[in-house]
């Protein structure tokens, strides 16, 4: 009975990840059709042609946020997704496609775990008072002695 509960604990909570991928890839198709209406908009040269391109890139993207938080709540994975759509009216597009598409490209790729990346390495900095290339150079308080006295 126990291995029976633990099955089905395990099948719902792969459930769970399926319905936040599916919501997520679901946000992402808005996001994917808010960006090809964007693309549009600026390169229009009618006026109004652009102005509605834009407008529909801003509505896609505003019906792709309660996708990414349904998806969000279903899985944690999906809050950087929400998170950049929450900034739609505060941020212009063009500044959130590129992260916009990073979030869906994982979401699309059919293995949306989080890839594991290896940390990054970097030049070692010298420390504050070494100059580099001359050696290490030392420096020493200047402590005095308090005297002590005895009984």
């Amino acid at each position: 009975m126990l291995a029976v509960a633990a099955f089905s604990a395990l099948a719902l909570a792969a459930c769970g990840d399926q319905s936040a991928l599916a919501l997520a890839q679901q946000a992402c198709g808005k996001v994917h059709a808010s960006v090809v209406s964007y693309d549009a908009g600026i390169q229009a040269s009618n006026p109004s042609t652009k102005a509605r391109d834009l407008k529909k890139a801003e509505n896609d993207l505003q019906e792709a946020e309660p996708l990414a938080a349904q998806a969000t709540s279903a899985d944690g994975q999906w809050n950087a997704l929400m998170t950049t759509l929450n900034e739609i009216g505060q941020v212009d597009e063009k500044h959130l496609i590129a992260a916009l598409q990073s979030q869906c490209a994982v979401a699309n790729s059919g293995q949306p775990e989080i890839p594991n990346v290896p940390p990054t390495t970097s030049a070692a900095v010298p420390a504050e008072g070494k100059a580099s290339g001359t050696g290490p150079t030392e420096t020493t308080p200047n402590v005095q002695a308090s005297p002590t006295t005895t009984s």
